[in-house]
């Protein structure tokens, strides 16, 4: 989406403004990451009696949560500081990809797909020399980046209209199905199908699926189900950002809570499971009406 739009403006306005494109995922970003380090760093350690954690705040305000992650996640119990660790790898897309292609318009002509199998290829390499080191491979950017490159390619791809695209879009039911069905699969086997120095392809073949996934929602013929023609879905859709920041936050206070009742038993689970849910979805439902909605707003402007 974001290659989309940025192609989509150099057409339609001449050129790519960096400081509005900047300011827009300023917008989106920002608010709800900075409201969880508030929380995690300012707001639990004052209210919460043996609260503590390992985190450095300032990684998390120079959006360098991965990097603290890879650090300090595997000693620290407070895990729904976690979460921020995926939205600092797409500030730092969003600063480095805004940059590059800025300077790449300036040099008028540039290969996209040769700048694109660059990356992939100092990706892999990395991969390759940090496999046996997990935590490296699942938070690292240069190890996660596959995923952006891949739906950057996607976006590309559909900006320029590339032939391929008609071929998903012509897949038969059957086709998709099995997609789907494999797919699937390697998200649940993926530990057993990527061993040891296989682990390099894993983020690649995930992004695939993915990407796949995405390209039969919005241009599939034969698609077995369109979510998006779901109000329910939808709606969770554009709370989604909120569901996944504040899901570890909201978990961490429930096990407070319900320890607190000293209740036990196998059904305790699903009462959790629903609290959750209830929860979850009803704060980031308020935090996109009374936080994100209104500076989404501004975004035109």
């Amino acid at each position: 989406l974001i290659t989309y739009l940025i192609f989509q403006e150099k057409q339609f306005t001449g050129k790519f403004s960096l400081q509005k494109f900047l300011i827009r995922r300023t917008l989106r970003i920002w608010p709800l990451y900075f409201i969880i380090i508030l929380i995690g760093f300012v707001i639990f350690p004052m209210v919460l009696s043996g609260y503590n954690t390992t985190h450095n705040p300032w990684m998390y305000v120079g959006f360098l949560a991965n990097f603290d992650e890879i650090n300090n996640g595997a000693n620290d119990s407070i895990n729904f500081l976690t979460s921020p660790w995926s939205v600092a790898v797409e500030e730092q897309f969003y600063l480095f990809w805004g940059i590059l292609l800025a300077l790449l318009f300036a040099l008028k002509k540039f290969s996209f797909p040769i700048v694109l199998i660059t990356l992939y290829i100092l990706s892999f390499i990395f991969r390759g020399i940090y496999r046996d080191e997990e935590r490296v491979i699942y938070y690292h950017t240069f190890a996660v980046c596959q995923d952006i490159l891949t739906g950057s390619f996607i976006g590309w791809s559909l900006f320029q209209g590339k032939n391929w695209l008609s071929k998903i879009q012509s897949i038969p039911k059957i086709g998709i199905f099995g997609i789907y069905l494999l797919g699937f699969g390697i998200c649940i086997f993926k530990n057993k199908l990527f061993p040891g120095q296989l682990i390099i392809f894993e983020r690649f073949i995930l992004s695939l699926f993915f990407g796949f996934i995405i390209l039969d929602q919005i241009r599939g013929n034969h698609s077995i189900l369109k979510m998006g023609r779901f109000k329910l879905f939808n709606y969770l859709g554009k709370i989604s950002y909120g569901i996944y920041m504040y899901h570890l936050v909201v978990m961490y206070l429930l096990v407070i809570w319900m320890n607190s009742w000293g209740t036990v038993g196998y059904w305790m689970a699903a009462v959790y499971l629903l609290l959750i849910l209830l929860f979850v979805i009803s704060v980031a439902s308020l935090s996109y009406y009374l936080i994100e909605k209104p500076l989404l707003k501004m975004k035109p402007k």
